[in-house]
């Protein structure tokens, strides 16, 4: 299935995010909208029969946003109601940091986290080092999540050694939904998306497999990008030059 984050389209208020996937709906030939940070994402919002994914503590209550942890059960209880009464596809989840937990209770808490859900809970690969699912090292054995802006944060903008750590996850690993966004290889911009990258003719066959959501829009959209990103600088397809950061091997 495809479709679009609220932290593509965010910084704006519930009403005119869910006013703008319902414009780009069929252009972009949308099936959900994912919930997440970027526009609070009341409990009371009248989402209607849309189908919806969860990602991370994205839901808040009487403006309070609602925590939710893979080692916290407590936590995971105000999304099972939510969940119970709307059509939500699945959940996703940052993992904790490494020093938090060993990889057989994160494993053993994700397990009983879907139980509790009852939709499937994806973790997502991330950035940085310090966490869980940050390297081949570290990733846990559940369905993950796989963001391609973090890997391309990894290899410093390199968009081959990207493409190559991607197809070798989605080869190799349990993978059940892909994050699409951009960025200059430096820090989680959600920049937007150039119809020149890598992923671009990979889209119709990744979403007949997984959960595939746009975290940022595409540059033929571009007039929908969230409000805090309108005044950005031009987007850079590659770093400086000799400029490193995280590396992963996969």
């Amino acid at each position: 299935m495809l479709g679009l984050s609220i932290t593509a389209i965010g910084m704006r208020s519930i009403d005119q995010c869910l006013d703008i996937f319902q414009t780009l709906q069929a252009p972009m030939q949308l099936e959900y909208l994912e919930l997440a940070i970027g526009s609070p994402c009341g409990v009371e919002v009248d989402y209607g029969d849309m189908p919806l994914i969860l990602h991370d503590s994205c839901l808040y209550q009487e403006r309070m946003r609602l925590r939710l942890s893979p080692l916290v059960p407590k936590s995971w209880q105000a999304y099972a109601k939510f969940i119970a009464e709307h059509d939500v596809k699945a959940a996703s989840i940052h993992p904790p940091l490494q020093r938090d937990c060993r990889r057989s209770q994160l494993e053993t808490a994700l397990a009983e986290m879907e139980k509790t859900l009852q939709v499937p809970v994806f973790i997502e690969v991330m950035p940085s080092a310090e966490y869980w699912c940050s390297s081949r090292e570290t990733v846990v054995d559940h369905p993950l999540l796989v963001d391609v802006s973090h890997v391309l944060i990894w290899h410093g903008g390199n968009a081959l050694q990207t493409q190559e750590t991607c197809l070798s996850l989605l080869n190799n690993c349990p993978v059940g939904a892909i994050h699409l966004s951009h960025n200059n290889g430096q820090a989680d911009a959600h920049d937007l998306i150039p119809a020149s990258v890598w992923f671009s003719d990979r889209i119709p066959q990744w979403s007949n497999r997984y959960f595939v959501t746009y975290e940022s829009l595409p540059t033929s959209h571009a007039g929908y990008e969230r409000l805090d990103k309108r005044a950005r600088k031009p987007i850079r397809s590659h770093p400086p030059a000799n400029h490193h950061t995280h590396r992963a091997v996969f």
